[in-house]
């Protein structure tokens, strides 16, 4: 006879009972928020969802953008910052919650233990990022790795910290200021030289630098042996140091290349920042001696010139390389990538799991300039395209046939919302938006870009008398008056008439609906399917290709009807693919599903658990 004590099969076992370890596992998968909330359920939950909660903290000074269908960078914990903040409003948000995390830090030793890696963004208060250093550096017998720390006075807090002096493996090099090419105080290479003496040994293995690792290691400090280096960060950047900090070779041993200073079989991760437009002799003669470091998987190459030749080889010698960011810049401005390093990458790099592009090589924009005029291209003719182009953009942005006719920089920003979007910065910014949380780079969100946006086309339709008496919809017009943001300095829509002038602007109106958020969603989602050529190439030459960012759209390859498509991971909002079908695959088949998470992200850290 069964004993009554034994569980019968079909019961269940309290979550309570399950095993530290798998708890751990299955808490790990939940939302900031949640894990906050968990904490409070038992001593037990809150041991484990408190180290989970303070294991990884990223310390952001402007809103982060949640996904609408996904968990991304889930092993992040965020300081809550609101968005339709001016940016200097955000800052004291986001120190005020830093504030919080350190009070919380100082008088809770758990969540102080678990501190393993913290990133520092680039703008918080530097006395505060002293006073969390201060903490962790000397109570967090868990911290490993440090990310962006830019103050030089916090080396010494670094260097002398109870638990950092023995426990941590990154070494940052905080840049000697802010911007480049500022003065350098006298102090910086002496205190760089102490820093380096007390930091660097074999445990490194994460590597921030602003100097030349060439310059560095022959001038400030002796390398005996290679560094086994995995994460490398290389900002390519000029500074006017004292010269005779350089005068004098102090190394042991020749370092004429970068594999005599780091081991070519250890470096995974390579990420190079340039903070100018061209690139230097000896910065192009580095990327040709990285072709040696073939065992690295992430590339990321922010802000470069565009030299094909040089980039090309580095591509064609990274055959084990899954993860590739390219930013290129000409002109202080972004650069589509040039065709032929556009076919490199194609060709050499068929590995990728993330890339992250910029790419308009083979469709042309949907709104372009030819001869003085704007002209309207369509490629895709779907119901939810031909509304944009019909409802939208032929109603609302190009009504009167002198819309087409290009009379002033001006008409670009009011009539090419596609340009736009990324003008305004609408879409966030991250590293790499699958593992880093995306950030607003401006105060800028969705209501307020149309706002902008109509305030921009009132003006227009000011300057050429398009204006009407008779609202069309005087209770959406009201409505959008009502509305105020803190919104970037316009021309004022009194300076289009003179002060005596009988006409007034407060009775007129556009003559036609404003736009709307739904409008700039449904313009954002006929640009994605506009680019469905580019991204059935991308999906071709990629079978591995997990996350696509292209041109600033971040986007994610999902399953429906047993091929792959993709999904924007930001704003998705009911999108549907046009990419069905392009395997012939799909074809005929109903009820296709998007296999991706949907929750959210938390909105604090100040939790105080006990």
């Amino acid at each position: 006879m069964e004993s009554k004590n034994r569980p019968s099969a079909t019961s269940t076992m309290p979550l309570d009972d399950l095993p530290v370890g798998l708890l751990q596992e299955i808490l790990s998968f939940l939302p900031q928020q949640d894990r906050l909330t968990v904490c409070l359920v038992s001593r037990k939950f809150n041991h484990i969802a408190t180290k989970l909660v303070y294991r990884r903290i990223y310390l952001n000074d402007s809103n982060v953008v949640r996904s609408d269908i996904m968990n991304l960078a889930i092993n992040w914990t965020l300081l809550f910052v609101p968005n339709r903040l001016p940016e200097q409003y955000a800052r004291k948000i986001a120190d005020r919650k830093l504030r919080s995390l350190i009070q919380t830090l100082q008088s809770n030793d758990r969540a102080v233990q678990s501190v393993e890696w913290v990133r520092i963004n680039w703008d918080l208060d530097p006395k505060w990022q002293k006073m969390l250093l201060s903490v962790i550096c000397n109570e967090s017998c868990s911290l490993q790795r440090l990310e962006n720390v830019t103050d030089p006075s916090c080396n010494d807090i670094i260097a002398h910290g109870r638990m950092s002096s023995q426990r941590l493996t990154s070494f940052d090099m905080a840049p000697p200021n802010p911007n480049a090419g500022s003065e350098v105080d006298p102090s910086y290479i002496p205190n760089l030289k102490k820093y380096l003496s007390q930091r660097i040994s074999s445990r490194i293995t994460f590597m921030n630098l602003f100097i030349n690792p060439q310059t560095l290691f022959t001038h400030l400090y002796p390398l005996r042996d290679k560094l086994q280096i995995v994460d490398l960060k290389l900002h390519w950047r000029v500074e006017f140091y004292p010269k005779e900090h350089f005068a004098h070779d102090i190394s042991e041993r020749p370092l004429h290349k970068l594999s005599d200073i780091f081991d070519t079989r250890s470096l995974k991760v390579l990420t190079i920042v340039s903070w100018h437009e061209c690139l230097l002799p000896s910065e192009l003669e580095m990327l040709q001696q990285f072709k040696e470091f073939t065992n690295v998987e992430d590339l990321s190459l922010i802000s470069i010139e565009q030299e094909p030749s040089p980039l090309i080889g580095l591509f064609t010698s990274l055959s084990k390389l899954r993860r590739l960011k390219i930013d290129f810049i000409e002109q202080l401005s972004s650069q589509s990538t040039k065709p032929e390093l556009f076919l490199a990458i194609l060709h050499c790099c068929r590995e990728l799991e993330f890339l992250d592009m910029r790419f308009e090589g083979l469709d042309a924009p949907i709104v372009d300039v030819e001869n003085g005029d704007f002209r309207l291209t369509q490629k895709c003719y779907c119901s939810s395209c031909m509304h944009v182009f019909e409802s939208i953009l032929r109603q609302k942005l190009f009504l009167f046939p002198e819309d087409y006719v290009l009379a002033d920089f001006r008409d670009v920003l009011t009539k090419d919302i596609f340009r736009m979007i990324r003008f305004h910065c609408l879409l966030p910014y991250s590293k790499a938006c699958d593992y880093y949380p995306s950030v607003r780079t401006y105060p800028m969100d969705m209501e307020k870009f149309v706002y902008l946006m109509n305030n921009d086309l009132k003006l227009y339709r000011a300057s050429r008398c398009q204006l009407v008496r008779d609202p069309i919809s005087s209770e959406t017009n009201d409505h959008y008056d009502r509305c105020r943001f803190d919104v970037p300095e316009s021309p004022s829509l009194d300076d289009l008439f003179d002060s005596d002038d009988e006409n007034t602007f407060a009775d007129m109106a556009l003559p036609h609906k404003l736009l709307t958020r739904e409008d700039v969603v449904q313009c954002y989602h006929a640009l994605i399917h506009h680019h469905r050529r580019t991204y059935i190439a991308l999906l071709t030459q990629f079978p591995r290709l997990k996350f696509l960012v292209l041109n600033d759209i971040a986007t994610v390859v999902v399953s429906e009807n047993d091929e792959r498509v993709l999904q924007p991971v930001f704003y998705n909002e009911g999108f549907v693919s046009n990419l069905r079908g392009w395997t012939q695959k799909g074809e005929g088949k109903k009820n296709s599903k998007v296999f991706v998470e949907k929750s959210a992200f938390s909105d604090g850290i100040g939790f105080k658990s006990n």
